[in-house]
């Protein structure tokens, strides 16, 4: 869905020198301006580390003003709220400690906006603020001690969801609520939701729709309605009364607690009740404040607050349009669990790729959703992980292709996406908490017990195992093993301690299963100690395990409101060395950055020298360790090996090779003829590819669109949702000389996002230097991303083929794509060497975000990249392929700071180190 941006508040110049003069007055107070001349300029300095990559770019790139994101550094206490038995205390208890830290900490930022004229939007659940603003305004505020970082705004929507295939007959009963066993706990455990409230941050909702207006909490006996805290209109397009100009929120409701008997019995939980706000997607502030809203319900003006009208229960059919781990709603989604609300959320449409899941589901802390098919097939279009630092996305499974459920008009429509897959989850909360009244909050243990029931699906295209993947995640839903293991009637409680024998101190990090009646996962806090949420009165097994420790177990019993306390120590284990190299070995033989996990190494993975190859980690002997190498650079094969580890240290060298499908390794290059429109102008003719139409293939991304390839660089794109406007036009290539090529192929990266069988893409190729043409691909409602290939025999030993992009679509989605080769499909080696290093600021020593290249050859480039999970590289990184070798002049580049040259000794099939330090411009 393409929701135009709302119109935004501009400053001018005057502005700005007002801003700065009112930001400037703490220091001219303190002193006279020679004497803080000095401070100030490190203090300048020091500010620009908060300033996120991506908005620098953007303040540096554009000659508009932007919309950026304030965040302040002041976090409230929640850490209490989770004790706090009382529902509408616990509400109201983590609303007061959020508002009293983003009322204390923004105070002055919000007094100098105010007088300087300039407009924003604050929020105390997330303690940020939304500003519009260039370079001069970021600076100033960047310089605020309470600020800590500053970011650029994000596009988010739906996930495009593609029309699902009608049926013949409609089931008495949707299949998607059979297949997870809805129904079955329907008649076994005689809850269907009740006394829960399920909320949805969605497009809206049809309230009077028969299949859900006697589930919408404000409907009245009488017949009437009550909007107030039930409704939040974050769009602005509805007005006093839930409307859904979409379609998607009124559909996503109806699997979570529609019914209109016989059927049209569409939700998973048809007794509970729901709200909802229609903050998906005109911006990121809609969203944001839709999930502060969530914590604190207010009437239709927006005023006396009760944070015991709160859901229970939030669903999120919606993220970022691209694979991303940005932290978008990361502090609200701590905020939603400490008040004991359940955030739901789609894990993406992006797939079948691995590495695809969108933020906000790929984040640790958020718990997403996978989509499958009724023969328990995922969903080709579902997104994998692995998401944010490596955790396993999705974290489950559910229905999601051919999915029935009310539309806006008082109709049903089938549908297929993520977002369908979600209210299937969302609503099976629903039933746990229904039946269950100690989970009800229990944001963990309903976590840990969603995971722990979940039909195991293996699937290893993506990493994990059989039990946990990146494709289905724990697996599928099973709602009725879920009820099972729930604690229904009297319950107790198990705790303890966990300490090493050797030492007797406590063992914090250490996994605590106890097993009985029903199963627990717990991990204990830094003082060692554990404690589980309600459990059915029973016996129990518990067990404890840390990665270098044996295990130790020891029985208990749980009693009704009483806490059995079982205390376990763990024996040390030996431990021995494994170090060794890795290495390409496709035809350069150079050590590689690479990333290391081992099965059953809880510190996360490891990573080689970039430089030397070099890595080295100590492991508990243990028969086999299994070890999955993935070099950090692209195109390289990620390599598995077993390690058989004895009690002397062990050397493993590991040489990787480059996958010869996408010849994207640095160093190596297809041998044809390929354009990656980097330096393509997109009007008129440049380097003999031509466009047609008008509007017409364009370069600048209006809709800032993801990359076809992920990456960077400049693409053209046929964006129909940007123009606004019905587009029909024509990307058309030169001449290739293919004599000799005996199968040539056609290859090039792509994302295509349709919005019905109105749009279409089409590639076609000439071998009669464009007389004639022949359609080789075609997409018109399916989603196509990443790289294709297409054979072109019909083009073997022709010198004049030719191959052309064309695109027909209304102002919906569009068609953007990459990096096109003619040729036969040989990867070589190139001839030269890799130059890796780092760039910091030569002041302060943080990380910059620089280009690296070769000075004659810039488009030859490196750019610095993020190595959050790497604990000993600061982000910085950059790696450039050099055809030159010997004594070669490089230049680094950043945004803010002077350009620095300097000689690298590049060495053929070698790496070799250049790191920089930049100087601030008007430092």
């Amino acid at each position: 869905m393409h929701v135009s941006h709302s119109a935004r508040r501009r400053y001018t110049t005057a502005t700005v020198a007002f801003l700065a003069s009112v930001l400037a007055l703490g220091s001219a107070a303190n002193g006279s301006a020679s004497a803080n001349t000095d401070a100030t300029s490190r203090a300048s300095v020091a500010s620009q580390d908060k300033l996120r990559p991506q908005l620098r770019s953007q303040l540096h790139d554009r000659t508009s003003d932007v919309d950026f994101w304030v965040y302040f550094g002041a976090k409230a206490d929640l850490s209490k709220a989770r004790s706090i038995k009382d529902w509408n205390k616990r509400g109201a208890a983590v609303a007061k400690a959020l508002k009293d830290a983003a009322n204390d900490s923004q105070r002055t930022v919000r007094q100098e906006l105010t007088a300087a004229g300039i407009a924003y939007q604050s929020f105390w659940a997330a303690n940020a603020i939304k500003v519009t603003g260039g370079p001069e305004l970021a600076e100033r505020l960047a310089t605020r001690s309470e600020v800590t970082s500053l970011w650029p705004s994000l596009r988010v929507e739906p996930p495009p969801v593609a029309k699902g295939i009608a049926q013949q007959q409609v089931d008495e009963v949707e299949w998607g609520i059979t297949n997870i066993n809805a129904d079955r706990v329907w008649e076994q455990f005689g809850v269907r939701g009740e006394d829960i409230t399920i909320a949805s941050i969605d497009t809206g909702a049809q309230f009077d729709h028969p299949a859900l207006v006697r589930q919408y909490r404000g409907a009245k006996s009488d017949g009437t309605f009550d909007h107030n805290y039930n409704w939040f209109d974050a769009a602005g397009s509805c007005g006093d009364a839930p409307c859904d100009r979409d379609g998607h929120g009124t559909h996503t409701m109806g699997t979570m607690v529609g019914d209109a008997g016989p059927g049209n019995r569409i939700g998973v939980a048809p007794g509970a009740r729901w709200i909802t706000a229609n903050g998906c997607c005109p911006n990121d502030a809609a969203l944001i404040s839709s999930g502060q809203w969530m914590l604190e319900p207010t009437d239709l003006n927006g005023q006396n607050p009760d944070a015991s009208k709160r859901p229970h229960i939030v669903n999120n059919s919606w993220g970022t349009t691209a694979p991303s781990d940005a932290p978008l709603m990361e502090d609200i989604s701590q905020a939603w669990a400490a008040s004991g609300i359940f955030g739901v959320w789609a894990n993406g449409n992006n797939g079948s790729a691995c590495q695809t899941s969108g933020s906000p589901g790929s984040r640790v802390i958020n718990y997403s959703v996978g989509a499958y098919d009724a023969a328990n097939a995922i969903a080709g279009f579902s997104s994998r992980g692995a998401g944010q630092d490596g955790e396993s996305k999705p974290n489950i499974s559910a229905p999601g292709v051919n999915v029935r459920s009310s539309s806006p008009g008082d109709g049903y429509t089938q549908l297929n996406g993520t977002s369908m897959a979600t209210p299937h989850v969302a609503g099976t909360i629903a039933l746990l908490w229904s039946a269950a009244g100690p989970m009800v909050g229990d944001v963990d243990g309903t976590k840990a017990l969603l995971d722990g029931t979940a039909i195991d699906s293996p699937d290893d295209q993506c990493g994990g195992t059989d039990k946990d993947n990146n494709v289905f995640g724990e697996g599928r839903l099973d709602a009725l093993a879920l009820l099972r293991q729930a604690p229904i009637g009297p319950t107790g409680r198990v705790g303890g301690t966990v300490t090493d024998t050797v030492t007797g101190k406590p063992i914090p990090g250490a996994s605590v299963t106890i097993g009985g009646p029903v199963d627990r996962t717990l991990t204990t806090g830094a003082d060692g100690t554990y404690r589980s949420g309600a459990l059915p009165v029973g016996e129990y097994t518990v067990d404890a395990r840390k990665y270098g420790y044996g295990s130790a177990s020891n029985d208990a019993r749980v009693t009704e409101a009483a806490t059995a306390t079982v205390d376990l120590r763990l024996a040390p284990q030996p431990m021995s060395r494994v170090s060794g190299t890795v290495t390409d070995g496709s035809g350069h033989g150079w050590p590689l950055y690479a990333k290391i996990t081992i099965d059953g190494y809880p510190n996360g993975p490891i990573f080689t020298d970039p430089v030397t190859g070099r890595y080295a980690v100590e492991l508990p002997v243990a028969a086999a360790y299994q070890m999955q190498i993935t070099a950090q650079y692209d195109g390289y094969q990620t390599a598995r090996q077993t390690i058989e580890l004895g009690t002397t240290d062990l050397i493993r060298d590991v040489a990787l090779t480059i996958d010869l499908s996408s010849c994207t390794a640095p160093g190596y290059r297809w041998n044809g003829s390929g354009e990656d429109f980097d330096d393509w102008t997109g009007t008129g003719a440049q380097g003999g590819w031509t466009t047609t139409g008008a509007p017409s293939w364009r370069l600048d991304n209006p809709g800032h669109r993801p990359p076809p390839d992920g990456g960077g660089g400049r693409f053209p794109i046929a964006d129909s949702a940007a123009a606004g406007k019905k587009l029909d036009t024509t990307l058309t290539s030169p001449r290739f000389d293919l004599t000799g090529q005996k199968a040539p192929q056609l290859s090039f990266t792509t994302s295509y996002y349709p919005h019905d069988k109105g749009q279409q893409a089409e590639v076609g190729v000439s071998v009669d230097g464009g007389r004639t043409w022949r359609t080789v691909w075609r997409r018109t409602e399916s989603h196509a991303f990443g790289q294709v290939i297409v054979p072109l025999p019909q083009a073997a030993g022709r010198d004049k083929v030719r191959v052309r992009f064309h695109y027909q679509g209304r102002d919906a989605w569009w068609w953007a794509i990459d990096n096109a080769f003619v040729g036969t499909r040989a990867c070589v080696p190139a001839r030269g060497g890799l130059v890796v290093g780092t760039v910091t600021d030569r002041d302060t020593g943080a990380a910059v975000y620089a280009t690296v290249a070769p000075t004659a050859r810039p488009r030859e480039s490196g750019s610095g990249v993020t190595t959050p999970a790497d604990p000993n590289l600061g982000d910085g990184l950059y790696w450039v392929f050099s055809t030159g070798t010997g004594p070669t002049e490089f230049t680094a580049t950043a945004p803010g700071y002077g350009a620095r040259t300097a000689t690298v000794q590049v060495r053929r099939d070698a790496v070799v180190a250049g790191n920089w330090s930049l100087v601030r411009k008007g430092g």
